[in-house]
């Protein structure tokens, strides 16, 4: 080959770079290698991961956080399928991550040799293809720059999901002087069905109890072209205007906690298990104080399914109008209730009904002051459930605690990243996040394990913010080697670790039922000292167990963070016998209170047992 002309490799990265990707993820391996003595020519910069699940997670964090899609790489094979649980996470919650395999040279094929995998029945494209919106094998060097367009092309679609490729190693050294990388149309999509949005208003306008449910599709409709401003607003800050303006109540999913800051006095916190009691009171009303339910419910790229709503699809609490509306028509399209659908972009469909406001802005402006008496009774209810635990000094520590207090420390607009565990419900309920793409949790699959990884990746996307990972113990047993990642690129990564000595839910599950064998097996026993494991990494690590010490030991981590000298890991020791928020308390706690007791009969609540 001539060393004076690109190879695939080169001109991959290339174009990548001219995609405005500054990280690429992945763990080494052979059939990858043309591709590392190129990142430095292309000025990307590499990361090198503990496990090629971790460069996915890490990918996607990247991507999550920085409105552009993230890249990771692997070796065909085993690398591929331990990506395969982050990939099918972020296929889940809509992110957008380009996975590049690599493979055999294509005269090696069937003859047996070392990561061939194909002999041995991996067909990776076959994995991919039902976790990703398009997976190929790029065939020859005469096509790269085909495939790779395809590929991006489909990674800015109407829905932002990951794709494939699969490079076969002498692919990946062919020489593509000829090529010149054109990138393709990458404009987000903005469409609305007008035909059916125009029922909207007059739905509006016929209610005075008006809500809001904010999901997915207003974080997707944040992402707008990185490669230049278009001056396009936010789909969150047409949403925080139109729900100022009305006055009308904003709740939103987990996924999309932040996407209306917060700190707004339209903003009424997360629904569901974990979430804000204002928030269920919103949607379900309440018996003592009595609150009537929403009329009309608009709900903005949100799924009702039980990972965002803890209700199961058939019994979620229908309103008086449902009004739907999402760029994917499958989604809510199997809803039992009466419903208007609108097949749209979110920010293209606030943007609509701002240029339509003469349909319903007199109506709504006259209703506004009945509506206000609405909200602010539910203001004047509990926000938190127990709020006597955020600031309660049992040790151990009270996860309530835990998350309260490091929201005080914390920059306001800091970047939150929640594993899956219990903790994922301390934290969901006890900390506030005040803007979009600041709060990261992969809410549909719900794996443990990522937290870290998907850190990594938010950090490197948004370096002039804090990042901080609340992870639970047996989130670390799985990937919290990738602490060591953050070592050695000196990602300032804030760590908590909830260390309560269990698998959270699966005990607090089996303890509920009385199930005390079945309890013991979700114990992490002996208690893992996590402080020890990251200094051994080289981390600087700090073991707390007072919870008048969290304040400051958590002042220490971010004081460390803005010097950028790698990573910070505070264990904290907590109980593992508190009940996550809104669920039923044990004897002796106080009232059943909450989403999941207002949707069982008094019956059920001593059978009842959440599948989490």
């Amino acid at each position: 080959m001539n060393e004076n002309k690109d190879n695939v490799a080169l001109f991959i990265l290339k174009a990548l770079k001219e995609e405005c990707i500054h990280h690429i993820f992945f763990v080494p391996g052979f059939v990858i290698d043309p591709f590392l003595p190129n990142l430095s020519k292309a000025d990307i910069r590499p990361i090198v991961a503990a496990h090629e699940g971790g460069a996915a997670y890490m990918a996607d964090g990247y991507s999550r956080a920085s409105q552009n899609f993230g890249v990771c790489m692997g070796i065909g094979g085993p690398g591929i399928t331990n990506m395969v649980t982050a990939v099918s996470a972020a296929y889940g919650d809509r992110s957008r991550v380009l996975i590049i395999g690599g493979r055999i040279s294509s005269d090696w094929e069937a003859k047996g040799v070392f990561q061939d995998s194909s002999t041995i029945g991996i067909d990776d494209i076959a994995i991919m293809r039902s976790i990703t919106k398009f997976a190929a094998t790029v065939p020859s060097s005469d096509v790269i720059d085909r495939f790779l367009r395809k590929a991006i092309r489909a990674i800015r679609d109407v829905e932002s999901l990951p794709v494939f490729l699969s490079i076969p190693e002498d692919v990946q050294k062919a020489e593509c002087e000829k090529f010149r990388y054109v990138s393709p149309h990458s404009e987000p999509y903005r469409i609305v069905d007008t035909n059916a949005a125009m029922k909207v208003p007059k739905l509006l306008a016929e209610a005075t109890r008006i809500a809001i449910f904010a999901g997915n599709g207003i974080i997707g409709s944040n992402k707008n072209n990185p490669k230049k401003d278009n001056g396009s607003t936010k789909a969150s800050e047409y949403l925080q205007k139109f729900a100022e303006k009305y006055n009308i109540p904003v709740v939103t999913t987990m996924h999309a906690k932040g996407a209306i800051p917060e700190g707004s006095y339209m903003s009424f916190g997360v629904f569901g298990f974990g979430g804000s009691l204002r928030a269920n009171k919103v949607i379900l009303g309440a018996q003592n104080p009595c609150i009537l339910k929403t009329e009309v419910l608009l709900v903005l790229g949100a799924a009702l399914n039980e990972n965002n709503t803890f209700i199961h699809h058939d019994k979620f609490p229908p309103s008086k109008h449902l009004i739907l509306v999402d760029i994917n028509p499958r989604i809510n399209r199997d809803m039992e209730y009466d419903h208007t659908f609108v097949m749209a972009d979110v920010l293209a469909f606030l943007e609509w009904m701002e240029k339509n406001s003469g349909l319903y802005h007199d109506k709504l402006m006259g209703s506004k002051a009945e509506r206000k008496e609405w909200t602010d009774a539910i203001k004047k209810t509990e926000e938190y459930d127990t709020p006597n635990y955020r600031k309660s000094s049992k040790k151990p520590i009270h996860p309530a605690r835990a998350i309260a207090d490091l929201r005080d420390v914390a920059p306001r607009h800091s970047v939150l990243v929640v594993d899956s565990g219990a903790h994922t419900f301390f934290t969901g309920h006890h900390w506030k996040s005040y803007g979009p793409n600041e709060f990261l949790f992969l809410s549909t699959t719900g794996p443990m394990g990522y937290g870290i990884a998907i850190g990594i990746g938010a950090q490197l996307a948004r370096p002039k913010k804090p990042c901080i990972c609340v992870v639970g113990d047996g989130s670390m047993l799985m990937h919290g080697m990738e602490l060591r990642t953050a070592v050695k690129e000196k990602i300032p990564l804030i760590v908590v670790v909830i260390n309560n000595g269990a698998l959270g839910n699966v005990y607090l599950r089996f303890q509920k039922a009385k199930q005390k064998e079945a309890a013991e097996l979700a114990k992490i026993e002996p208690r893992q000292d996590w402080a020890s494991f990251a200094k051994s990494l080289g981390a600087e690590a700090i073991r707390v167990e007072e919870p008048n010490k969290l304040v400051e030991v958590y002042a220490m981590a971010f004081k460390h963070a803005e010097k950028n000298a790698g990573p910070f890991l505070v264990d904290v020791i907590c109980n593992n016998e508190f009940c996550t928020p809104n669920d039923k308390k044990p004897k002796g706690e106080g009232k059943v209170v909450g989403v999941r007791a207002l949707r069982v009969t008094e019956g059920e609540k001593q059978a009842y047992l959440p599948h989490w």
